[in-house]
């Protein structure tokens, strides 16, 4: 594992002003997850087809690689990482499901912007 990452949630139920702009709260649910965002063979990325409005953009879908008892991840939680090659970043979770029989636990991500309540 080359990189650690903080996992935010998302807390609808006590939003924050930034800027005179409700937006939700975030809260730390890992604070210090072992991880790597892994590339693909050969350069391919996958792609994620998104909706925007009336646009459509396709998204470069990557993998967050963390140990495989990590428990606790969901679907849209947000993965900033902290240290390693990739600190600063921010990454969601598309799909937070495991697998079976697996070796390390391989979450599904996106690259997004820094979410507006995130410290």
């Amino acid at each position: 594992m080359t990189s650690t990452g903080k996992v935010w949630r998302k807390d609808l139920t006590t939003p924050v002003v930034v800027d005179g702009l409700e937006t939700p709260h975030w809260t730390a649910e890992h604070s210090t997850l072992a991880g790597r965002l892994a590339g693909t063979s050969g350069g391919a990325a996958q792609t994620r087809r998104v909706s925007i409005g009336q646009t459509e953009v396709q998204l470069a879908v990557r993998e967050w690689h963390c140990p495989v008892g990590t428990t606790n991840l969901r679907d849209g939680d947000v993965i900033e990482v902290t240290a390693g090659e990739n600190a600063g970043i921010f990454l969601r979770v598309i799909e937070a499901t495991g697998q079976d029989q697996s070796t390390a636990r391989r979450v599904p991500v996106v690259e997004i912007q820094k979410p507006g309540g995130i410290a």
